[in-house]
């Protein structure tokens, strides 16, 4: 987050941002609580609950999921190298004199990066595993299994450590750092700078001239995405073993709100640092934060900050700033190894819901999962040129996590219940619907950026866009309620067939849910703009961001790496449109990862129900005997909300 907020204008980043979380990351959580907690079951099931050819939607987000915590390890190595190295050194950090100081020591040191291209122009194909990666990379493997093998359980007890002592040595370090002479420079680059020009524009002026300016927006989601784990199938495995009737609404609230509180401090601790740096240098702030984008604000900017410390006019003694570095490092690390682990159950409530591995023991199963994930990082990421390979993923994966958006909420909004509603309305009048608001979300971000582009007629594209787009989704709707009226014999004007065709089945699941957990359990409920922004604002939305990153400069010619890294990406990003279509085509595909009795969301429903009567409580309900992949466990709800 402070990477992205100095890459695109400052406190500007933050219209994009807290626009994505209020109006589509609020939403998706509260759809992944919900269908988590009332349904008990992962994404897998709960979306092939509501119709067969949706199990590729639940199988594209924990591949997400597991691909990102399969790199992701390699950046809490390089945090675990930093740690051990900032207890060395008597008079100064080993990185202070190393060449041409914290850049040098973090590429050739820590990461032992190896040239891209050989001397002859050709792909180095090196295949150099690097012995402090691999020997780091191993123990976050061991550690995300010591955390999962015995389930969520012993995962929210870990929580209260990987979570709250982290956040604790943020406030800390924002206060330390913030008190300091400099401090207030550095600030005023984080939040005092509006750039407002840094949020549009289709030349790489943005991140020193390496970011397109239009990619704040897709940007902006993607970091809601990854920073409240959705659509990475986590949530919804989290969820399911909430009691059933905690209410979803203020978890989703109180987990974004969390998120932002952490992220916003997060920030003024990088940035205040920097203009402590500045200050010891002699430099302007822009200068000290020049060079920093993505890795480089934690591994460069932050240790030449801790080094600067002993300068006038400073003048720490070596003692304290390693003792900061140490607090610093540490708690990248905490708070790594609780993503990672959180990232890793998705994918295993996936396995353990399947009919192949529903006897199988956890730890086995745990262990397993683990053992595939840490031979993925070792290959694919753990020699000399693992960054190239790592940061080309990540670009990629955060198109792919717009498109997994896309998908869920086109699922929830469109397609759940789709049999009750063609009963009430009509084939005919069903298919138009869904192919309006398909041809909509799609065709109108295509023809306003085809007029708009990235140009000065941006503008005019965007209203030609929203036009077209409100004329064809009307035009559609028009003709599905002519069509409704004339299967059930009612007017149709009538609010009644309006209804039937716009709300019905979104507003079935609403209902559902808060039936279960909303102000008939003494909860918030779900509110009606809930199924209005699903069905309607973010799907569209949604596409507007998946386009704007595949029409990029940048897509294809990622950061300027060869090819074969560009195909890399593309490829282990991509595969869930593969897999989303093989299960729109063919369902029988997923059946292995389905348990025998497959369930609808009617009958998982009632099964839930069934189980929360039984048990007489409210507050601690255990899992019914489906999905979640652990009937065993009991979990209290203060655990699963540290968790998640």
């Amino acid at each position: 987050f402070p990477n992205l907020s100095y890459t695109y204008g400052g406190g500007a980043f933050f219209l994009p941002y807290l626009l994505a979380m209020v109006f589509i990351g609020i939403p998706i959580l509260t759809l992944e609580f919900a269908l988590g907690q009332v349904f008990r079951s992962g994404d897998v099931v709960a979306f092939g609950a509501m119709n067969k050819r949706l199990r590729g939607v639940g199988l594209g987000s924990v591949w997400c999921g597991f691909m990102v915590v399969c790199y992701y390890v390699l950046i809490i190595a390089w945090a675990i190298t930093m740690l051990i190295n900032s207890f060395q050194g008597s008079v100064s950090f080993p990185w202070t004199n190393y060449g041409s100081g914290p850049s040098d020591f973090f590429f050739e040191k820590v990461v032992g990066l190896g040239p891209e291209l050989l001397s002859d122009g050709s792909l180095n194909r090196s295949t150099k595993i690097v012995p402090q990666t691999w020997v780091g990379v191993t123990f976050v493997w061991l550690c995300i299994f010591l955390c999962t093998f015995k389930g969520p359980k012993m995962a929210g007890r870990i929580t209260y450590v990987t979570m709250l002592v982290p956040f604790a040595i943020l406030i800390v370090l924002a206060c330390f750092f913030g008190g300091l002479v400099g401090a207030q420079e550095g600030i005023d680059l984080y939040i005092g700078k509006w750039d407002m020009d840094q949020l549009s524009g289709s030349e790489k002026k943005c991140g020193g001239g390496t970011r397109v300016c239009d990619e704040a927006w897709p940007d902006a989601v993607a970091q809601v995405f990854f920073s409240l784990g959705v659509t990475f199938g986590v949530m919804t495995a989290y969820a399911s073993y909430n009691p059933v009737k905690q209410g979803v609404q203020t978890d989703a609230i109180v987990c974004a709100l969390g998120d932002v509180l952490s992220s916003f401090i997060a920030g003024f601790v990088v940035f205040a640092s920097i203009g402590v740096l500045a200050k010891a240098t002699g430099a302007t702030t822009e200068s000290a934060a020049s060079g920093s984008g993505g890795l480089g604000l934690v591994f460069i900017s932050m240790p030449s900050a801790f080094e600067a410390l002993g300068n006038d006019p400073f003048n720490f003694s070596m003692g304290a700033r390693k003792f900061l570095a140490v607090l610093f490092y540490l708690t990248l690390i905490l708070l790594g190894i609780d993503s990672a682990f959180s990232l890793c159950e998705g994918f295993s409530t996936c396995i353990k819901d399947s009919r192949l591995f529903k006897d199988v023991p956890r730890e086995a199963l745990i262990g397993v999962i683990c053992l595939v994930g840490y031979c993925i990082s070792l290959v694919g990421y753990c020699n000399d040129t693992g960054l190239y390979a790592l940061d080309t993923v990540d670009y990629y994966i955060n198109v792919t996590m717009l498109a997994v958006g896309y998908m869920e909420c086109m699922s929830a909004g469109w397609l759940v219940y789709s049999q009750e509603q063609v009963e009430r309305i009509g084939q005919t009048a069903w298919y138009t619907a869904l192919g309006s608001m398909l041809l909509t979300s799609v065709l109108a971000p295509w023809v306003g950026l085809g007029i708009g582009g990235y140009s000065e007629n941006a503008e005019n594209g965007t209203a030609v866009g929203l036009l077209l787009g409100v004329a064809v989704l009307g035009a559609g709707v028009v003709l599905a309620c002519r069509s409704a009226a004339s299967a059930s014999g009612r007017a149709w004007t009538s609010g009644a067939v309006l209804h039937d065709v716009l709300l019905f089945n979104v507003e079935k699941l609403r209902g559902e849910v808060n039936g279960v957990c909303g102000s008939a359990a003494g909860n918030w409920s779900i509110p009606l703009l809930w199924s209005l922004l699903v069905k309607f604002f973010i799907p569209p939305v949604l596409m507007l961001m998946l386009q704007l990153k595949l029409t990029s400069q940048s897509f294809g010619d990622y950061g300027g790496y060869h090819q074969w890294y560009q195909g890399w990406g593309v490829a282990v990003a991509f595969f869930p449109f593969l897999l989303l279509a093989l299960g729109a085509l063919a369902p029988w595909l997923y059946d292995s990862f389905v348990p025998e009795k497959e369930a609808t969301l009617a009958e998982l429903l009632e099964q839930t129900q069934e189980a929360a009567g039984n048990s007489g409580s409210s507050t601690d309900v255990e899992s019914a005997e489906v999905g979640a992949g652990a009937t065993e466990e009991k979990v209290s709800g203060a655990q699963v909300e540290v968790t998640v």
